[in-house]
């Protein structure tokens, strides 16, 4: 008896655990619709001011030393962080409630949402140069000569991305790992975007940042793409590579393209440089009506990955 004791509490401990993070996951998924960390308390802001001093302090010299500087770079900014993490679950009380905080900073849908309904505005008004800046919240592509058409195609492709990335990654990151992967993943996506390669002056210091969220992102684009091929019809699902320089981001655009029935990719300029990209989905060219069923795909995926995660906790708590 006394030995079955621990095995019991140790099953107990386990399904508790797991019935934990799936109602943290559920609250904060409701919280968020809702509720948005403003830009300016978020630890985000000082986390970029920080990469961005680490950046010019050490990203100087031939293309060999900036690699090697990014390396280091990554490595001390990610050490930073994590020992804040750490000290902060370890000395807490409730540790739940800062792995509420935790995933509360890393998810982001409503104010994806909301910029791109703002894009819709104003192209519907015909203020495309409030538009173009508005698409710089969503991607980092050159944004000046954009047409409407590369404007709407541009929100597309970096609001199922961002969706994907903010919201589905870390949502799944958090249920399967638990709170320090989920803030290791944050801090390495901030560095990826901070230190973006596509930019001039980061193409070799923030390397390793990027090529880290391809490897990491590549399950979860894929996890993506399967939803919005369930929902939408599973003949829309593309896991091909599609010539596509990161496999993860091709499967989701081509069956985004494809559910909506438009034509994505294409030629597109960062940084002043032509990046040649194949076409993915139909011929169809998408228009600013478009951004209205993007934002009804994403308000259904995100109910869907809702529903999910609901019927999970309380199949968790049931057994």
């Amino acid at each position: 008896m006394m030995d079955l004791l621990p095995q019991f509490s140790a099953n107990d401990i386990a399904l508790s655990e797991l019935s934990v993070r799936l109602l943290i996951v559920l609250s904060v998924m409701l919280i968020e619709q809702k509720f948005a960390v403003d830009a300016s308390y978020h630890p985000g802001t000082l986390w970029r001011h920080m990469a961005l001093i680490f950046s010019k302090k050490t990203g100087k010299g031939s293309k060999s030393q900036q690699r090697l500087a990014g390396v280091i770079a990554s490595f001390i900014m990610l050490f930073i962080g994590m020992s804040i993490t750490i000290a902060i679950l370890y000395f807490a009380t409730y540790t739940w409630f800062f792995e509420v905080i935790f995933l509360l900073l890393a998810i982001n849908s409503n104010s994806l949402l909301t910029h791109c309904r703002r894009i819709y505005h104003s192209l519907r008004y015909d203020k495309k140069n409030l538009a173009r800046e508005q698409l710089n919240q969503i991607c980092v592509r050159d944004t000046h000569a954009l047409s409407s058409m590369g404007i709407v195609k541009g929100t597309i492709e970096g609001a199922v991305q961002k969706f994907s990335l903010h919201y589905v990654s870390p949502i799944l990151i958090y249920l399967l790992f638990g709170p320090f992967a989920l803030v290791s993943y944050g801090l390495i996506y901030s560095l990826s975007q901070h230190w973006n390669p596509k930019k001039q002056k980061f193409r070799e210091f923030g390397l390793l940042p990027s090529q880290l969220m391809a490897m990491i992102s590549l399950l979860f684009n894929c996890l993506s793409a399967l939803l919005i091929g369930l929902l939408f019809g599973i003949k829309h699902l593309s896991l091909k590579r599609n010539s596509w320089h990161r496999y993860g981001a091709g499967a989701l655009l081509t069956t985004t393209a494809n559910a909506m029935n438009r034509e994505l990719g294409g030629a597109v300029m960062y940084d002043k440089l032509k990046i040649r990209r194949p076409k993915l989905g139909t011929r169809i060219h998408p228009e600013n009506s478009d951004l209205v069923d993007l934002v009804r795909l994403i308000k259904k995926l995100r109910q869907t990955l809702l529903l999910l995660i609901a019927l999970l906790a309380i199949f968790s708590l049931i057994i």
